[in-house]
């Protein structure tokens, strides 16, 4: 007699030790993979020898969703339901013949949750729709995670090999908007009265809305103001931080009393307006940033709900919260490196505006050994970004002889040069072609 599978099948199998129990779906992800082999490649079926032919399959065969309301796909492949959502990475080409597994993830679970604009409970049958995607981050930063060729434990969450894991936990910030008017003047940048209604300028075309960021007349006082925040707020908030932690001690009596703050030198800017959606289940280190690096994300319009950002508050506990606000002058520093992180398509009636850009710290005539008293070193420094030539990091010094002297200026951090290096295609849309 056949037998239609369902939930009740599949319980997820969990942990004897309460403490490691998290939820898994692997049984239900080999059985997916075995029938679409049978489907895809017509496998052999074990017991018979014989072929195992569509007609045969449990299972309803449905066409993947268009790409656009105007694009029909040139094929269908199998996808069943009764089993678990479909991996749309690998079932769906764009135009360019390119995956486009971010969008999916973001279709995937808006649909989950039914266009509801609340931040979602991750419950056990939310985190199996999107644990195909997730699985795929998972692998990537495995990949990734340890540059310096050093042998770890297979955790995650292990520190070897990273840098300064004192100021990784993830904490909320508050800051003067006054002070650091970046909404106000991002919003007369682009021409609009409340970024947080973007979507409701004339201008639909999101490149068109923020061309005037390319011109760099335009976008000069921004720049201007997004390095003042960062010389004069952000590096001296990691380096009080870091100062009660003993981060700065010399591992040698030749150590260089200057520590050099390596900062983002222009920001990404995330404009994600009602129906929009901006990234995918990722963690840094897979795009090729440096582990070194830690994460600012600076909401300029209130966020909440499934206009937020989602992280993980350390490297694979994968407790998915929302990173929230309700006005302009909290923000987040989290290690998003290594955390996984993620947006949902956005189905409340407010754009999200927000900055994100990253800080690593090192010593002035830093050593090119592994570890340098927990500290970045130059393997870990040269990441994919810096080694594509000058201008997407600029750095800022702070001297701790003077510092010791003067208490003052404890925090004071000067900056290495005197320009504002041009934003490029390392900093995202729009700076894209």
């Amino acid at each position: 007699e056949q037998i239609i599978l369902s939930e009740e099948h599949y319980k997820p199998i969990q942990h004897s030790s309460p403490g490691k129990r998290i939820w898994t779906d692997h049984s239900r992800q080999a059985l997916l993979h075995t029938l679409n082999a049978y489907d895809e490649e017509k496998l052999e079926e074990p017991a018979s020898g014989k072929l195992l032919s569509r007609s045969k399959s449990l299972f309803s065969i449905k066409p993947v969703p268009d790409s656009s309301e105007n694009e029909k796909p040139t094929a269908q492949k199998s996808s069943y339901e009764d089993l678990s959502p479909v991996d749309a990475q690998s079932n769906h080409q764009s135009k360019a013949g390119e995956p486009e597994p971010a969008k999916w993830f973001g279709r995937a679970v808006r649909e989950f949750l039914d266009d509801s604009a609340e931040a979602p409970r991750f419950d056990p049958s939310l985190r199996a729709a999107m644990e195909p995607h997730i699985a795929k981050a998972r692998k990537k930063r495995e990949e990734f995670r340890n540059p310096l060729g050093v042998e770890v434990e297979e955790s995650i969450a292990n520190a070897v090999g990273v840098p300064y894991t004192a100021l990784r936990d993830e904490r909320r910030f508050l800051f003067d908007e006054h002070s650091y008017p970046i909404h106000r003047i991002l919003a007369e940048t682009l021409g609009v009265d409340d970024l947080s209604r973007i979507h409701e300028h004339p201008i639909k075309d999101k490149r068109l809305l923020l061309d005037p960021l390319v011109d760099p007349v335009a976008r000069g006082r921004f720049h201007e103001c997004y390095d003042n925040f960062v010389l004069s707020f952000c590096i001296p908030l990691l380096h009080s931080l870091a100062m009660p932690k003993n981060l700065f001690h010399m591992p040698s009596p030749h150590a260089s009393n200057k520590i050099v703050y390596r900062y983002q030198a222009f920001p990404c800017i995330r404009v994600v307006r009602p129906g929009d959606f901006s990234i995918g289940p990722h963690c840094d280190i897979a795009y090729g940033h440096s582990i070194g690096n830690l994460n600012f994300h600076i909401p300029l319009t209130p966020v909440f709900g499934t206009n937020a950002l989602y992280a993980e508050s350390h490297p694979g506990r994968e407790d998915w919260h929302p990173l929230t606000t309700k006005s302009v002058g909290l923000g987040y520093l989290f290690d998003g490196a290594r955390c996984i992180h993620f947006s949902l398509e956005n189905t409340t009636d407010v754009t999200r505006v927000s900055l994100d850009f990253r800080i690593a710290i090192y010593r002035k005539r830093h050593t090119s050994a592994p570890f340098d008293g927990g500290l970045c070193t130059k393997p870990i420094l040269e990441d994919r970004f810096w080694k594509e030539g000058p201008g997407y990091y600029d750095e800022a010094i702070v001297d701790l002889g003077i510092a010791s002297s003067n208490l003052a200026g404890a925090s004071v951090a000067k900056k290495v040069g005197k320009s504002l290096y041009p934003p490029d295609r390392r900093n995202g849309f729009p700076f894209t072609k």
